[in-house]
């Protein structure tokens, strides 16, 4: 996956910042994926996209390669 400015964080981060209506360069401020948190207050919306889209490249790569199943 390309380098992206989202911060892994934890879920009691995560809840925290979205509990605190904190500012964002986006509509959204935390993004949850497959039980890892990450902060995205930092990425423009067009990062956001870049950074969803290699998410979903990673999830189709380990699919086809067996490593993950579908629930």
């Amino acid at each position: 996956m390309r380098y992206h400015k989202a911060i892994n964080i934890s879920r009691p981060e995560a809840d925290y910042i979205v509990h605190t209506g904190t500012r964002s360069l986006n509509e959204l401020t935390v993004i949850s994926h497959h039980e890892h948190w990450y902060d995205v207050r930092l990425l423009t919306e067009k990062e956001v996209h870049a950074f969803l889209a290699d998410l979903m490249r990673t999830d189709l790569a380990m699919l086809e390669a067996g490593c993950i199943t579908l629930q």
